[in-house]
């Protein structure tokens, strides 16, 4: 069967790609399983995602909301880098799913939303990597490592089943 994601470490970074295709859920599980492991391994985690537009599917965003309320607030980021309308529509529910807990949690005192009100989870244009790197506080000088760690996990998806 053809992978629809390839993901890996980088450092203090996991970097996730993504298909045009949502993942199977056995690949969302190894794929979340991997993410708590680093998140304790490093007391945070900075994740970059790049896609073609595939996204987790509803269920699956459910199994990654829960996960992420394990995490303090400030401690894990997701940058995700898509030109796609539809990954640009699962990254805003994150961030609302996000928000919504965040209210909750302080009573709705100066709470705002919006995408870019979500402090886990930031939309960047395939050609903003390096703004995306900033954002996770991580070196724009590794912007040409981290790029070609992009493409060597693109291959695994293209060269897969």
């Amino acid at each position: 069967m053809k992978k629809r994601l390839a993901f890996g470490t980088l450092g203090e970074l996991l970097v996730l790609a993504h298909s045009e295709q949502p993942p199977t859920d056995p690949e969302w599980k190894a794929y979340i399983e991997a993410w708590e492991v680093h998140h304790r391994a490093n007391g945070r985690s900075r994740l970059l995602v790049c896609t073609e537009g595939g996204a987790p599917t509803a269920a699956q965003r459910h199994i990654l909301d829960e996960r992420v309320r394990t995490f303090s607030r400030d401690s894990a980021r997701a940058a995700i880098l898509s030109e796609s309308l539809f990954a640009r529509v699962v990254t805003n529910a994150l961030s609302a799913m996000e928000h919504a807990r965040a209210s909750r949690f302080l009573g709705g005192l100066g709470a705002r939303g919006g995408p870019d009100a979500s402090q886990i989870y930031r939309m960047f244009a395939r050609t903003d990597l390096r703004q995306a790197l900033v954002w996770l506080d991580v070196s724009p000088a590794r912007e040409p490592e981290v790029v070609r760690y992009i493409e060597q996990l693109k291959d695994v998806i293209k060269n897969s089943g």
